[in-house]
Formats: C-alpha cells, structure tokens, sequence
C-alpha cells in the first residue's frame, strides 16, 4: 500500500530542492562575476590606451565608469565617464535632466557586462563633439539596438547642414549609415529581428574617405573613396539623439581617436572588443 510522505520526508525533500537551487544561483552568480572580471581586465590591458590619438573611451565595466550609486538595475545615469588615460581633460556624457536620463542595465553583454540603455523616446546624453571637426577619425561603437526604427543613431547631433553632423547608426531597419550629413556612407544589413550585439567601425581619411567595418575584419564592409569632407562643426553632439529622433538599445562602449588608425591598430582594437563581449570578428 502506497503511503502518503510523512512531514519530516517532505521537509527533507524541500531542503534537497532548496539546496540545489540555491547551488545554481550560486553557479550562476559565480559565471557572472566571473565574465565582469575578465571583461575588466580585458579593459585595462586593452591596446586601446597605448595607441595615440585617443580622445574619448566610454565603457561600462570598470569602476570609474558610471557612479557607484547609478550601478544598480533601472538606475537612472547622469554621468558616462571619459576613461580615457592619454589627457587630463574628461569628455564625460551628460544628462541633468531626468526624464532624458538613460538607465543602466546589469548583464546586457556576454551574460554579465552592464550597457546603458536608451528608450528611444527621450533618453539621450550630450558631449564634446568639437574633437572630431575638421580631423580624420577612427570611431569604435558596442551596441545592440532593440528596434527597427528609422533614424535611430546611436551618435549624432541636432544640425541639418551640409558637413555639420556627424551621424552613425541606423538609418532604417536594414541600414547602417556613417554620414556628415549628406556625403552619406550606408551599407545594408538585415531587417530588425531581435537585439544582437555589434562592433561598429567607422573610419575617415580626408585622404582616401570612409569606410566601415561590422564586426571587425580585414577588408571594410563598406567605403566610400570620394566622400573626403570633413566635419566643419559638430552641433549639439549627442549619444541616442539625432533632432528629435532618438535610439532604442543598448550601449556598451564607444572609443574614439582622432586619426585613422592603421590595419593593425584597427584590429588589435576590435580583437580587445571581440573577446571581452564574445562577438566573433566577420
């Protein structure tokens, strides 16, 4: 005869069952903590720092990258910081306005490094565009969108002038843009299905033109010889805001020189990239 289990059995049942979630969360915990410390000592060894010409790195494992206080799941972030170690001046990302304010997102990337998460409504950040007007570039972007809008530019600006905004992102579902507004460069990529995680390249040459690199590689997805005109201002320069268009997705890392890099500086920049958010270079 089957008989029912006692209350002692039960009990020692739903300890077995408590223990082993609770080893799971653990070991899952573990993974997480696991993948942050890699990805900040990925970070801090990174070329990134020793290859001259950097004027902006934005990221968001290291410490000193967003206030202890706005590290929490949903916090609103005020700040970005400028980590960049080659100048004294910080370009940090800004935004005093809370309803503008994007939020910071814990375990976006690789399953445990944080992104700042844009809307898509209103949420933007603003910062020093004038380091790129009237130089070459080489400009390296970590993101993943979560739509398929158009004119969801994750750097941008407020000007419609001829050469006076910078603009890199989406132009629609399936088209990545690098533009000065107008003298455009647009390479065409799927249609919006889900996030996925992405290294943008975007390189200028006054000399030899643009040209933009998904995922790393050797040969550039797209270029455009003849486009050599640089910036001649950059106006209201902004992270997720172009007009009165804004981003929906998440960011993880935006560096920028001033000077097209060379091949191999290029792709040790997007190898560090590779390994610390497990994208596979194309």
């Amino acid at each position: 005869m089957k008989k029912a289990f006692s209350l002692i059995e039960l009990s020692i049942v739903i300890l077995i069952i408590g223990i082993l979630i609770a080893g799971v969360t653990q070991s899952s915990r573990l993974i997480k903590q696991f993948r942050l410390k890699t990805a900040q000592n990925l970070t801090q060894s990174s070329p990134v720092s020793s290859i001259k010409d950097l004027v902006l790195w934005y990221e968001t494992s290291m410490d000193g990258s967003i206030a202890d206080s706005e590290k929490e799941e949903g916090a609103l972030v005020t700040n970005w910081y400028d980590i960049n170690p080659q100048s004294a001046f910080k370009n940090n990302a800004t935004q005093g306005t809370v309803t503008n304010q994007p939020s910071f997102r814990e375990n976006v990337f690789n399953g445990a490094i944080p992104a700042v998460r844009f809307d898509g409504v209103d949420n933007f950040m603003t910062f020093d565009g004038t380091i790129v007007v009237g130089t070459n570039y080489t400009i390296f972007v970590v993101e993943q969108r979560r739509d398929g809008a158009t004119d969801s530019y994750f750097i941008s600006g407020t000007t419609q002038t001829l050469n006076n905004n910078l603009i890199l992102g989406y132009r629609d579902t399936d088209t990545i843009t690098q533009a000065h507004f107008a003298n455009d460069l647009d390479f065409d990529i799927s249609a919006y299905s889900t996030p996925i995680p992405r290294i943008h390249t975007f390189l200028f040459n006054t000399t030899s033109g643009k040209s933009y690199w998904m995922n790393g590689g050797v040969n550039p997805d797209r270029s455009e010889p003849t486009q050599t005109a640089a910036l001649i201002s950059y106006g209201g320069a902004s992270i997720a805001r172009y007009t009165t268009d804004y981003y929906n997705g998440d960011i993880a890392e935006i560096i920028i020189f001033t000077r097209a890099l060379k091949t191999e500086e290029r792709q040790a920049v997007e190898t560090y990239l590779s390994k610390k958010y497990a994208i596979t270079i194309s």
